[in-house]
């Protein structure tokens, strides 16, 4: 089925579904272990491992770390599809694990967002970072092996919803599927869901996309998120046609940052917060206040803690 671009508003999203955001969690969790499988042969494509058996993987995205000159990238998300139906998309993207990626945090003077300046002003560690993202992507052992040694994976050009919709082309290409009629595309049903760092990115995302509407987003599922944008970003990300899942333990850090400071740094959050405290179930400490799986049992108290956070 095909959709103009058309853009349209709707009432207020769905109130938190802990099952289903449990299940969007795992896909960030999957991303977490894949950048930590040691025996990867490649940490920028790492085997697929801890995907939710319904969907794939469809694409790696990458992100390059930016304090003074590195531009070194690194392994930061996944892109999976449904397994029956492939327009179907999950996008995931990781936090931070390194002190460097911390200092990219740490950038918090506000800039417009440059992919859609209209949309107020935004933390320029965030806004930098997002503008390094690279969608690489992926294909099947048995189908790599159809082509020459040689062959780099397939990779994408312009901004993050920009290569994720040459990467929807590929594949809906790849199914012999007809190109869209100009002003009309697939309907690509998609949820996004990130974790600290990834949070922010992943709001990003939805912003970009409103502007360029090339997915149909359901669902932003964000855990541990950072105040992403002034007052301005966030009036206009809250009139957007979605559902969003903002979870947040009380004692994290993180949700704290970057502090709002009325005029000068005037960051707030997005809607809608959905709130706990970890200090009855875990051990009370910044690790364990801000790691997923702390957030992950919350949703789900069947769900391990990390070891180190069982009291």
């Amino acid at each position: 089925m095909q959709v103009s671009f058309r853009r349209r508003r709707c009432a207020v999203g769905q109130p938190l579904d802990k099952q289903q955001a449990l299940f969007y969690g795992k896909f960030v969790q999957a991303a977490y272990t894949m950048f930590e499988n040691p025996q990867s042969a490649d940490p920028l494509r790492p085997e697929p491992s801890g995907i939710p058996p319904e969907y794939e993987l469809g694409a790696w995205i990458l992100m390059s770390d930016f304090v003074l000159t590195l531009t070194e990238p690194k392994f930061y998300g996944i892109v999976a599809h449904g397994v029956d139906n492939p327009d179907e998309r999950i996008i995931a993207i990781r936090g931070t694990e390194g002190a460097m990626e911390w200092i990219d945090d740490a950038a918090a003077l506000p800039v417009p967002f440059r992919q859609v300046p209209s949309a107020g002003r935004v933390a320029g560690g965030f806004d930098k970072i997002y503008s390094t993202l690279k969608v690489v992507k992926y294909n099947k052992p048995e189908v790599a092996a159809l082509a020459p040694a040689a062959v780099a994976p397939e990779k994408f050009s312009g901004s993050f919803a920009d290569q994720l919709e040459q990467l929807a082309i590929s594949r809906e290409a790849e199914r012999g599927l007809a190109p869209a009629v100009a002003g009309t595309r697939r309907q690509r049903p998609t949820v996004v869901a990130g974790h600290s760092l990834g949070s922010a990115l992943a709001t990003l995302f939805v912003m970009e996309n409103d502007s360029k509407r090339k997915f149909d987003i359901g669902t932003l599922c964000t855990f541990a998120s950072p105040r992403v944008g002034n007052m301005e970003f966030v009036h206009l990300f809250n009139q957007l046609p979605i559902t969003s899942w903002r979870i947040v333990n009380l004692p994290d850090l993180v949700p704290k940052l970057p502090f709002h400071i009325p005029v000068f740094l005037d960051y707030g959050h997005v809607d809608v917060e959905y709130s706990f405290d970890s200090s009855s179930f875990a051990k009370k400490n910044l690790l364990c206040y801000h790691i997923l799986e702390t957030y992950l049992h919350w949703l789900d108290p069947t769900y391990a803690l990390r070891a180190e956070c069982v009291p």
